[in-house]
Parts: C-alpha cells; sequence; structure tokens
C-alpha cells in the first residue's frame, strides 16, 4: 500500500489552506520545547504571527509546563483575516507525559481538535507506560474513524506536541557537543505520519527586537503517509524536495522560539514571536 494518499488536485484557495496547515505543522514540529537543562524555569508561555506576503492569517499560543516530571503542553491556533472569513478555522492541542527515569520526555495522552463553520474533528492517542502508542480514536462530524495509518508506522512515534520536548533534549546536548548535529523525529498525530529532521547550523544574528544570542536549525518535514505532492513544504520521497525551514530559538537555555520561515520564499510563509509571555503581560490563552 503506497504511504502516499492520492487525492484530487486542490483549488487555489486549497493550495493556500494547505501552506497555512503546512506552516502550523512546521511550527509544531520544529519549535524545540523545554527539556531537562531548562527545566528549573519550568514553563514556557508565547504567543506567535503566521503572515503570508507580510498579511497575517493565524495566531498561535503555546503553553508548556513542567513540575516533578510531570510534562503539560497546549497549543491554540486560529486563523485571523481572510482565513478566517474562508473557514473560521480554530485549532487545539494538548499533551500530557512525564520524563522517564533519563529525562527522555515520554507521551501519555495527546488529544487535538479542529473546529470549522462545517466541520470539526477529534483525535485522541493514548500511550503505555513506556510511551508506545496503545489506542488512537478519531471522532469526524460526531463519527468515529478508524486511523488510516497503518499500525506499523506508528512504533516509535511520539506526538506533535511531544516532539517538542525530544528536540529540546537533542538541541541542549548539540550545542554542548554532547550530540551530533542532526536528529529525525518520527512523529504520529493520528493521521498523518512524517519524521521530523532537524539540524543545528550554528549562532545566527537576531531577528528585527530581539537581543541576545539566538541559535539557527535547519528543518526538513518528510512525509510518510497522508500527504500528497500539494501539500506545501513537505517532503515526499518520490517528488520535488523543498528548501529546509530556517527555525530561530534564543540561546539562553530556554530555547524559546523567535521566527520560522523558508529563506528563499520572500512571500512566506513566516511565523514569528508576537509575545514572550513570561516577560510581558498575556491574555489567557483562547482569550
Amino acid at each position: 500500500m503506497s504511504a502516499v494518499m492520492a487525492r484530487t488536485r486542490p483549488t487555489s484557495t486549497d493550495r493556500l489552506r494547505r501552506a497555512l496547515c503546512a506552516a502550523l505543522a512546521a511550527t509544531l514540529l520544529s519549535f524545540p520545547g523545554i527539556g531537562p537543562a531548562a527545566a528549573g524555569a519550568g514553563e514556557l508561555d508565547a504567543r506567535y504571527r503566521v503572515s503570508v506576503a507580510g498579511i497575517p492569517i493565524a495566531e498561535l499560543g503555546f503553553a508548556f509546563r513542567e513540575a516533578e516530571g510531570a510534562l503539560e503542553s497546549r497549543l491554540l491556533v486560529r486563523a485571523v483575516g481572510l482565513a478566517a472569513a474562508w473557514n473560521g478555522a480554530r485549532s487545539e492541542l494538548a499533551t500530557v507525559g512525564r520524563l522517564d527515569g533519563a529525562g527522555r520526555p515520554l507521551p501519555a495522552r495527546f488529544t487535538s481538535r479542529v473546529e470549522k463553520r462545517d466541520r470539526d474533528r477529534a483525535v485522541e492517542i493514548r500511550y503505555d507506560p513506556a510511551g508506545a502508542v496503545a489506542a488512537v480514536e478519531i471522532t469526524s462530524r460526531g463519527r468515529k474513524k478508524a486511523s488510516e495509518v497503518p499500525p506499523e508506522l506508528r512504533v516509535g512515534t511520539v506526538d506533535p506536541l511531544t516532539a517538542f520536548a525530544r528536540l529540546r533534549v537533542w538541541l541542549e546536548q548539540a550545542v554542548a557537543g554532547r550530540a551530533g548535529p542532526a536528529v529525525t523525529v518520527p512523529v504520529f498525530d493520528g493521521r498523518k505520519r512524517l519524521d521530523l529532521e532537524a539540524r543545528y547550523v550554528g549562532r545566527a544574528p537576531a531577528p528585527d527586537g530581539e537581543n541576545g544570542e539566538v541559535l539557527e536549525l535547519a528543518v526538513r518535514l518528510v512525509g510518510i503517509f497522508g500527504f500528497d505532492e500539494d501539500d506545501e513544504l513537505i517532503h515526499l520521497p518520490d517528488g520535488d524536495e523543498p528548501a529546509p525551514l530556517r527555525v530561530l530559538v534564543r540561546a539562553d537555555g530556554s530555547f524559546l522560539p523567535l521566527r520560522l520561515d523558508v529563506p528563499d520564499r520572500r512571500a512566506g510563509p513566516v511565523i514569528e514571536l508576537v509575545r514572550d509571555c513570561q516577560r510581558v503581560r498575556c491574555p489567557a490563552q483562547g482569550g
């Protein structure tokens, strides 16, 4: 069975929507979370803006908390402007998990919900004590659906938010020279399967409005199941290879994401930090 699912060719509106979805997926999968080195802070809370050709199309809110080895992450995505006029999309992802004895993040439960004017979808993944996928439930328009991702492709995967913490652990070690300069994280969200490939590039100039040292990552999203050639920013084994995503993060141990873009695409998409809620007051997520 082919790992790439064939679909009808999308309209121009669909292509823009897919570009937005891919940009959001890139945010989820390439923005490092928090790991043992920064666990003393215990919390991240930030707001982001997604824009295409300088036009805002979505707002994101990310929050992370760690306490006594327990992990909790939440990501809210809300379409704005023309994107909101098209479908009014709103998404929420949440994960609870823990650090194992070696400090490795393990998921316990992942949920996601996507709401649009004409439909909604919910996904829940439960994991066993070792962090392996134990059960997947998908509900679309009130009806239960089975995941189309083959069970063998789910082995060894984590959800998108746990990928934050996995990537963070590697980055802390790579910067210190205790790990190689590249890593691959297998990701499964209940409906799609991809590999996140990240490479540590080095120090980089800080974006506008940011002081202090910045680290640069080059990130590639490799579609394993559930993607086709019209999915923007996704590399397919038998298709064209998109340019890597550039991700800038703080070098202060928090590794807070600052900016994501594609250097050779002037129109974007671009995802950039708007507020670090550890430094300035932010409204509650969803508010």
